[in-house]
């Protein structure tokens, strides 16, 4: 079985072709991928598109088998209609990802500081249990979509200027908490705010590839 794992751009959890051939094929084609395009989310595009071709060829009963100048054969993938096709579905379902996992961030971000801040204050909406509930619930679905927001934006872009806009928006929010009284709380138009800037951001980085 190939190791991916050096292909630090790869996103994560790819289908491997099934046999020894169709692996080391695909590894072929990752090389020349790496070595032609610099475009992170174009590297994807193009290792997606593969597999998705390969499938393609398995269930109509044919092989899928490139020799010769692989860059060449690569670049040449742009000009058909089939690829085309899949990029546009495969950047729409990319931005759609984008956009729940940011949503449910807000959310339960929302969640975790009302806990963090009735906990501060001894105030709970129900009682210390049943609110404590929610909040780790809540931690949960924050957790797991931050980690995949963040292995969706690393497909495209560096995730440094995404995980600090997050940071400082949480603990911007955090001092307001802190400063401000329950009635006067804008934590959540912090955290829209800075999804909507993320977002903006990140469907710029689409239209790049």
């Amino acid at each position: 079985m190939i190791d991916l794992t050096k292909y630090t751009w790869l996103k994560p959890h790819l289908p491997l072709p099934e046999t020894l051939e169709e692996q080391e094929d695909f590894q072929d084609i990752l090389k020349a991928i790496e070595k032609k395009e610099s475009n992170l989310g174009l590297r994807n595009l193009y290792a997606n598109y593969y597999l998705d071709q390969l499938q393609k060829a398995k269930e109509e009963g044919r092989s899928l088998h490139y020799e010769g100048n692989l860059g060449k054969e690569i670049r040449s993938w742009a000009k058909s209609q089939s690829f085309k096709k899949f990029k546009e579905t495969y950047l729409k379902e990319d931005k759609a990802k984008f956009q729940l996992s940011g949503i449910v961030i807000v959310i339960t971000g929302t969640l975790i500081l009302f806990f963090l801040r009735a906990i501060l204050a001894q105030e709970f909406v129900v009682n210390f249990s049943v609110d404590a509930i929610v909040g780790a619930i809540a931690m949960v679905f924050f957790y797991r979509n931050m980690k995949m927001k963040m292995r969706l934006i690393k497909s495209y872009t560096p995730v440094r200027d995404y995980l600090y806009m997050d940071i400082a928006s949480f603990v911007m929010c955090i001092l307001l908490k802190m400063w401000l009284p329950p009635a006067f709380d804008v934590s959540i138009i912090v955290l829209v705010i800075a999804y909507y800037v993320q977002r903006r951001k990140f469907e710029n980085f689409l239209k790049t590839v």
